[in-house]
């Protein structure tokens, strides 16, 4: 059941990243991520081998977003989203048959963080920022390093296999009360301010664009 459970949802976020590629992209990553979470939080009897299933469904939505990317580009663009995942798939196919983890680390899943840098491109930056192959060098270099570190804390050193991330929490929001100690009542309250604040601009500026939407109405006497 809770294999069911983690299954289910890890299929259909993803499917967002069709229809808006940069925020579909981040929920899937969102969802890869806080799936610890659920098998920690559910008492259903836990996820036997998670790293062999946890692969699955990241090749599932990594293949959507080799879809999307497809469509969506062109040029170098898409020719490098097709070849960072390739490479991964070697990777995930090698790690599956050997079930060796330091397969995953030469054959890093640098296609999604290029992917999601594309989309932010795509979203905000291309209109004014452009894709040379010099950019797209120094871009594709400095994502493929990130991602080489974090291959070999997580499937090297294995550094988060023992963590168990519902305690991570906790420890974190301890630690975040403890140090906020005599202020935190202090902090609240400027929360709760801002809160205030934040809400009454809203209803001030929906009520002025009421009132400018009435005004321009044809035939509304002025």
């Amino acid at each position: 059941m809770e294999t069911l459970i983690i299954v289910v949802i890890r299929l259909l976020v993803p499917l967002s990243i069709f229809r808006w590629p940069l925020w579909g992209a981040l929920a899937a990553l969102l969802a890869d991520m806080l799936d610890i979470v659920f098998i920690t939080l559910l008492p259903l009897g836990g996820v036997p081998q998670y790293h062999r299933f946890d692969k699955y469904p990241d090749m599932y939505y990594l293949t959507i977003e080799l879809v999307v990317s497809q469509r969506r580009w062109s040029g170098w663009p898409q020719r490098i989203c097709l070849g960072l995942y390739l490479w991964r798939l070697v990777g995930f196919a090698l790690f599956e048959i050997t079930g060796t983890r330091e397969f995953l680390f030469f054959f890093p899943n640098v296609f999604e963080s290029f992917f999601i840098f594309m989309a932010v491109w795509d979203r905000f930056g291309s209109t004014w920022y452009t894709l040379t192959r010099g950019r797209l060098a120094m871009w594709l270099g400095g994502l493929g390093a990130l991602r080489l570190v974090q291959e070999y804390f997580l499937h090297w050193q294995r550094a988060l296999d023992d963590v168990v991330a519902v305690d991570v929490i906790e420890d974190v929001t301890r630690a975040s009360v403890a140090w906020l100690a005599d202020w935190y009542g202090l902090v609240a309250g400027l929360l709760a301010a801002a809160l205030v604040v934040a809400v009454a601009i809203g209803t001030v500026v929906v009520r002025r664009r009421e009132v400018a939407a009435a005004g321009a109405e044809p035939g509304r006497k002025r």
